[in-house]
């Protein structure tokens, strides 16, 4: 089973969203979100 990481970069406007591939070498750009809306698009 092939693990990712999630790379959150936390911001008071924004909150910036990276994952790795499944071999965690190259982190790819999932998105950018509000704050207020962060653990709705990680529960989606």
């Amino acid at each position: 089973m092939a693990l990712r990481i999630i790379g959150i970069d936390y911001g008071t406007k924004r909150v910036g969203l990276a994952v790795t591939d499944p071999m965690q070498i190259i982190p790819n750009h999932l998105g950018v979100v509000h704050p207020n809306d962060l653990m709705k698009f990680l529960d989606d």
